[in-house]
């Protein structure tokens, strides 16, 4: 029932992020980019700097209550009003810093309105994560899903009226045009999930206890570490290609910043398997742990296998898809997704297996593990993007190394703790993956040649087909499993 469970509301949660998410990125992002030009990088470096930042508006408080909620609704029910106001007073701390940063640090009016802007932005995601942290954590999954694209829902139809409908809407984007808009958006999706929160909880607003609130901050101190130490050495490297490139900082800011784009589209799909995940997880373990094997084979098979897919499919069609995606790419930019989709691989190992680890409470070994990837990360960059002719590749390829092996290293420990197996019996199942998926371009590539020049309709129906293969292609392989989604399927029809 567990695993049924989970793929029931993986189902939803996918489905509801593959419509959502993609056009939201792609349709609305990428066309911001296409009209701005270069300037997106400055964009992009301030929007990292920003999610640094909004560390201080969780302080490990989302991942803290969502295990608290899974294990314990009523004590964490209590707790909601005293959360909220601490959050209230961080935002507070914030803005404060935001204006002595214009007195003592020299930037431009363009990039302090951009930071403060997108501060606020990341307050308000802050706080709809930490409500629909209470939705997890009561297995409202589904609930969790809507609130996780209602922003970017609000945003399809706010800029795309803008960009697509609006007699020389195209003259009003910018960057700061587009913080703007984003920022109404998750305003108005704070406030509904707010309403939201109060009539399904029905927490006592009223109850608040100050003398709470240094128990809470060192209760989810661990966590707060961990977010900390992870956001920094994913996001950090934005920062220093402005700072440090011998070329154009902003240029290769940007040239990244096309390549990341397609990584955090992914990103965001996995982080429904984490959104999922890490509630079972803290269940399970109060619970019965026995049926943490389970649940962990079956996220595996899903995550990895598509993982190890889309690391062949950027090798062989990276280019393509940057080229179908911008109108101005660089010859990096093929090698830029690759090494990001590396990273992927990486980042998709530590969402399981980050996940069973903090739901165990294990956050001294995952910060320790953390702290050695900031180190490593910061090092090779600090080192290499200023005596690389093109510094977003440096970034990109130590990106690949860094989440490898954090990867790597989580994943030994948690097998040490939960005792799995050191060697997977399924491994042969992959390799054939990467075999046969590999093997299927070299194919294309043999009867018909490179395709270039190739038009945009020519791109799509490629890509199309590469993607029916590779479908076909993991159910053959029993990465999803069909027998187990039909009697999840027949489950769900009996209790209708």
């Amino acid at each position: 029932m567990r695993a049924r469970s989970f793929y029931s509301n993986l189902l939803f949660s996918l489905g509801l992020n593959l419509i959502i998410k993609p056009t939201a990125i792609f349709i609305i992002d990428a066309a911001v980019q296409n009209e701005v030009g270069s300037a997106y990088g400055l964009y992009f470096v301030f929007f990292n700097l920003s999610l640094i930042l909004s560390i201080l508006f969780d302080l490990g408080i989302n991942n803290y209550s969502t295990r608290l909620s899974a294990q314990n609704i009523e004590v964490s029910k209590n707790y909601f009003s005293t959360v909220f106001v601490l959050r209230i007073l961080l935002m507070l701390i914030y803005i404060l810093g935001i204006v002595l940063l214009k007195y003592f640090v020299s930037i431009s009016w363009t990039e302090y309105k951009l930071i403060l802007l997108l501060g606020f932005n990341q307050f308000f995601i802050a706080n709809i994560s930490f409500f629909r942290s209470y939705f997890a954590g009561i297995q409202r999954f589904r609930l969790d899903a809507f609130f996780s694209v209602l922003d970017r829902l609000l945003l399809i139809f706010s800029m795309g009226y803008i960009l697509y409908l609006l007699p020389d809407g195209h003259k009003l984007v910018s960057i700061e045009s587009y913080a703007l808009v984003q920022f109404g958006c998750y305003l108005l999706s704070f406030v509904i999930a707010f309403i939201t929160a109060i009539f399904i909880l029905k927490p006592s607003l009223n109850q608040i206890h100050l003398d709470r609130i240094l128990p809470i901050l060192k209760d989810a101190f661990p966590y707060a570490l961990l977010i900390v130490l992870m956001t920094l050495y994913t996001r950090i490297d934005a920062w220093l290609l402005l700072h440090y490139s011998i070329e154009d900082g902003v240029r290769e800011a940007s040239k990244y910043a096309q390549a990341f784009r397609l990584i955090d589209a992914l990103y965001m799909f996995a982080m429904v398997f984490a959104g999922i995940l890490f509630p079972m997880f803290s269940k399970m373990l109060k619970e019965n742990s026995n049926q943490i094997k389970g649940l962990v084979a079956q996220a595996s098979k899903l995550l990895f296998g598509a993982s190890f897919i889309f690391v062949v499919f950027t090798l062989f069609r990276g280019g393509i898809v940057i080229d179908l995606i911008y109108r101005e790419s660089s010859a990096d930019s093929a090698l830029l997704l690759f090494l990001l989709s590396l990273a992927f691989l990486g980042m998709s190992s530590n969402l399981i297996y980050g996940s069973l680890l903090t739901a165990n409470g294990s956050l001294k070994i995952l910060n320790t593990i953390s702290f050695v990837g900031l180190l490593l990360n910061f090092t090779l960059n600090l080192w290499l993007i200023p005596k690389a002719a093109h510094g977003a590749i440096a970034a990109a390829a130590i990106a690949a190394i860094t989440q490898l092996f954090t990867a790597i290293a989580q994943a030994i420990y948690c097998k040490k703790v939960f005792q799995f197996e050191i060697i997977h019996k399924g491994l042969w199942r992959y390799l054939l993956l990467v075999l046969f998926s590999g093997a299927w371009y070299l194919s294309i590539y043999w009867a018909f040649g490179d395709f270039t020049p190739m038009s945009p309709l020519l791109a799509v129906l490629l890509i199309l087909l590469d993607l029916c293969f590779l479908v076909v292609l993991l159910f053959l392989l029993k990465f999803i499993d069909l027998s187990e989604l039909i009697k999840m399927l027949q489950v769900r029809s009996k209790t209708q």
